[in-house]
């Protein structure tokens, strides 16, 4: 696709863009997904919860907000995914819980005293005030595109959950100051934790009770990184599909607009050498997210765009005899 140039056909032609991109673009993998979100009082979720309520329902997500005294092993069932808030209180969500464990959908808890419940550990829980957790796995998807070391998550000091899972966690993020404490973790389906093995893909994350009212982009990620990994999809370049696609394809970017990380999927219906970048509305390549050969497969990427500016870029897949280009809006 021919990159614009300064001129006032680009700059119009821009100006439509990101109107088209403010009316509202979301994930068509989670458009109208159920997601059960559970607090302690639906009717008066704090200001946390309600932006993440917004965030859900930016991807896509069609969010049931539950109170921890309505809640129930029935009320998960229909859900794709299930959200934990540390508001709750523990002894009743596992009481009116018993069967939470063992839900074959993905969990996203951050209570750290229902850790024990879901089967993570036995022991070994607790919080601690901070603006800032460190990476220690930088090259999983669930570290959301950000590198290794300290990472601002909040602009103000708040409360984290942290646990001790046991069995074969995917630690992410710890305390930077006790890498005993583990604030970000993950398990895959099948992997063997403290008790039994996962249902299905489970996160354990640092949010507690009011992180979110004043989160950094980079605490966003992780969030953000946590729903995407959870529900299946990658973010990093993985093969995430056990069928062969049919054909060349390249997905709208996710979510859209972004800050400051989204994702992106193609599929490739046969081995092909693949490119993958970024563009900037003024045709210089700003970031090669992929250049290899690829395996049919279907496969997502991470761009983090925390180093740029505000505005639109393009993204361009080159695979085969496929050339693809789409628009993507970053918005600070």
């Amino acid at each position: 696709m021919k990159m614009f140039m300064c001129s006032w056909i680009g700059k119009l032609w821009i100006c439509l863009s990101m109107l088209v991109l403010f009316s509202g673009v979301t994930n068509a993998q989670f458009t109208n997904t159920p997601a059960l979100f559970i607090v302690a009082d639906a009717a008066n979720p704090n200001a946390a919860e309600v932006n993440i309520i917004a965030r859900l329902e930016n991807m896509g997500f069609s969010v049931t907000t539950l109170g921890m005294n309505e809640t129930s092993d029935a009320a998960a069932e229909g859900m794709s995914l299930v959200l934990i808030s540390a508001t709750v209180s523990s002894g009743t969500v596992a009481a009116n819980m018993p069967g939470l464990k063992d839900l074959p959908i993905p969990v996203i808890n951050w209570e750290p005293a229902l850790y024990d419940d879901l089967g993570f550990q036995a022991t070994g829980t607790g919080e601690f005030n901070t603006t800032t957790i460190e990476i220690i796995k930088a090259d999983h998807p669930l570290a959301g595109g950000l590198p290794e070391g300290p990472v601002e998550i909040s602009y103000s000091e708040k409360g984290v959950s942290y646990g001790t899972p046991e069995g074969d966690p995917i630690i992410i993020a710890v305390n930077p100051n006790d890498p005993s404490q583990i604030v970000h973790f993950g398990y895959e389906k099948d992997a063997p934790m403290a008790v039994g093995n996962a249902p299905a893909r489970r996160v354990g994350t640092f949010l507690l009770n009011n992180v979110a009212d004043d989160m950094t982009d980079d605490g966003w990620a992780l969030f953000d990184s946590s729903v995407v990994w959870a529900m299946g999809l990658s973010t990093s370049v993985k093969n995430q599909s056990r069928n062969v696609p049919s054909d060349f394809v390249l997905y709208d970017n996710y979510p859209n607009p972004f800050n400051p990380v989204t994702y992106i999927t193609f599929s490739v219906p046969i081995q092909s050498r693949v490119r993958l970048s970024v563009w900037n509305t003024l045709g210089e390549k700003v970031a090669t997210l992929v250049e290899e050969v690829k395996p049919a497969g279907r496969y997502t990427s991470v761009f983090n765009a925390s180093e740029f500016s505000s505005g639109v870029f393009f993204y361009k897949l080159e695979a085969g005899p496929y050339t693809m280009t789409k628009k993507m809006l970053l918005l600070k």
